[in-house]
């Protein structure tokens, strides 16, 4: 009920005592009886005192406006009353009498009336009758305003989840069509760079044994090097064995230590130098191969957002995963400094393209933020290792933790759960405005290996977390 002042409400008890108290004017309706009808005259002011009532309002026919049969027939909710409440005020006060809505008892109900012969009381003291009966007035307009608010509220939330519902079944529907010319254009792109690294090293193997085994460490090439390192050891490749600055960013992805160094050799080193271009060939092949996954990723997760299905297999390295998305967006990520601590894991019966969309979509949104905001110094920190359940009540199996961190600006607490809600997003419009789905396709990728996913946020550290668990039942897609 509407919050009315102290002098309304002792006004109200007053004349609920004075003019309510006439035992003679009790009026008793059982569950589903018709206190008034729409459009009949309705002489009474009627107080509950116990039970409740529904009003409900049917469309009216005017003269030369002719409704379907339909359309008049059904009736809609206007408001629910309780005790304390008052009925047939409009009709009453207006003096036309004419009820303008169903007033239908939802249960026993028992209610007090008075009628157009009561007279006023104490008129001298409290002023004339209609005078004295304002509070009521004000109290109707009080509870009409709540009612109206609230049937609005609950209107535009009905809206809401239809708009949602609906969203994603156009989704679901359109999914499989994206899904099938996608996929077959992908198909084609990873089966043709098979075909033409195959051949590639065929060739070469046939013509120089060194040429092809540089193209092969730049096609099986998987493991992140982050650009700090990267550009460290590239300037000491350049200077101390006097190579073209190309070739030196190569050899220290093949030989980013000494021990990778001492085991390639001198011969090897000397074909780096004249021939590092099939090391790039190899490597943009196999940056080729990644791409492919990933588009298949993206389709499939398109589809799990709409409700589709993706396929799973065992023995796939979390990891592994994690390599190919910071390889994926290593364009990006070259603008930042990468610490990892990539602790081995036990394989698990995954996707492995699910697992990199997940990674990628953190990471890109890492990026983003961080670019946005100007932040110095941009870090991510991407860790995984194993959690065992033993002793731990809450974990009934083993779970692979991956840890994702940025020194980013801090996610509003009231923004953090509306982050995982599909067509939200705080990128700013350009050339890499957002389509707010990233995280939700996250969040529902997540829930369908049965893991979770928790974000902390303050102004010098966000962090997600991500447990899936070890254990996965073949066929949850």
């Amino acid at each position: 009920m509407a919050q009315l002042p102290d002098s309304t409400n002792q006004a109200l008890e007053r004349l609920n005592r004075i003019y309510f108290c006439d035992t003679g004017h009790i009026h008793e309706a059982a569950a589903g009886e018709y206190i008034v009808a729409q459009g009949e005259e309705c002489h009474r002011l009627f107080l509950i005192l116990e039970g409740s009532v529904v009003a409900m309002r049917r469309a009216e026919t005017f003269e030369g406006c002719d409704l379907p049969a339909e359309t008049s027939a059904r009736a809609h909710e206007v408001f629910r009353a309780g005790p304390g409440s008052y009925i047939c005020v409009q009709a009453f006060f207006s003096r036309t009498y004419h009820s303008s809505n169903d007033i239908i008892a939802l249960e026993d109900t028992k209610l007090a009336y008075i009628d157009d012969t009561t007279e006023a009381i104490d008129p001298d003291t409290h002023g004339p009758f209609e005078h004295q009966f304002l509070p009521v007035l004000i109290h109707e307009l009080a509870e009409r305003n709540r009612r109206m608010f609230d049937r609005a509220a609950e209107k535009e939330e009905a809206i809401r989840v239809i708009q949602r519902h609906e969203m994603a079944v156009t989704l679901g529907q359109l999914s499989a069509g994206i899904a099938h010319e996608l996929n077959n254009a992908v198909g084609v792109i990873t089966r043709r760079t098979d075909f033409v690294a195959d051949n590639i090293s065929t060739y070469l193997q046939e013509s120089s044994k060194e040429n092809s085994h540089i193209f092969r460490l730049g096609y099986d090439s998987d493991t992140y090097i982050d650009q700090a390192t990267l550009r460290k050891r590239a300037r000491k490749y350049e200077y101390e064995l006097n190579i073209p600055q190309v070739a030196a960013k190569i050899l220290a992805h093949i030989a980013p230590d000494n021990e990778s160094f001492r085991k390639l050799g001198p011969d090897m080193v000397r074909h780096i130098k004249q021939n590092y271009r099939f090391w790039e060939l190899g490597h943009d092949l196999h940056d080729m191969q990644i791409a492919a996954r990933h588009a298949t990723g993206i389709v499939r997760a398109v589809k799990l957002l709409g409700g589709g299905n993706s396929t799973r297999q065992p023995g796939v390295d979390v990891v592994q995963s994690v390599h190919d998305a910071m390889n994926l967006l290593s364009n990006k990520l070259k603008h930042l400094t990468i610490h990892t601590d990539l602790q081995p894991v036990p394989e698990i019966h995954a996707d492995i393209s699910e697992l990199v969309q997940i990674w990628a979509n953190i990471l890109q949104n890492a990026h983003d933020a961080m670019t946005q905001a100007g932040t110095e110094q941009p870090t991510i920190n991407v860790s995984t290792n194993l959690i065992h359940a033993d002793g731990l009540k809450l974990l009934p199996e083993d779970y692979i933790r991956v840890t994702i961190s940025n020194n980013g600006p801090a996610i509003p607490d009231d923004i953090q759960e509306k982050i995982f809600q599909p067509n939200f997003t705080t990128k700013k419009k350009g050339l890499d405005f957002g389509l707010g789905l990233g995280l939700s396709i996250v969040r529902r990728l997540v829930d369908s290996y049965n893991g979770t996913i928790d974000l902390s946020s303050t102004p010098d550290l966000t962090t997600f977390t991500i447990y899936i668990p070890t254990t996965q039942i073949h066929g949850n897609n």
